[in-house]
């Protein structure tokens, strides 16, 4: 069982650290895994600011996936026009 400390479930806030740590190093960079690492190490202390931390992770790894998907149909887009045109 969680106990909330000052109202925070510092379990929930840990989890979603790691969540994210995770996913952020695996889609988002090394940046969005070191803030979402900041996040799971400060839970226990500082329960807003490893909120802050984990959101801050969240954001970049999001941004970067969608950055990916659009180079990617860039990509895709250019590849076709080259292979519609005879290049």
């Amino acid at each position: 069982m969680t106990v909330p400390t000052s109202g925070h479930d510092i379990e929930a806030i840990k989890k979603k650290a790691l969540i994210w740590t995770i996913v952020g190093f695996i889609c988002g960079g090394v940046i969005a895994g070191v803030f979402g690492l900041l996040g799971y190490l400060k839970a226990d202390q500082e329960p807003e600011t490893a909120k802050k931390f984990t959101k801050i992770a969240m954001i970049i790894t999001i941004v970067v996936v969608v950055l990916y998907v659009i180079v990617g149909i860039l990509y895709a887009v250019l590849i076709g026009v080259a292979a519609s045109s005879g290049m």
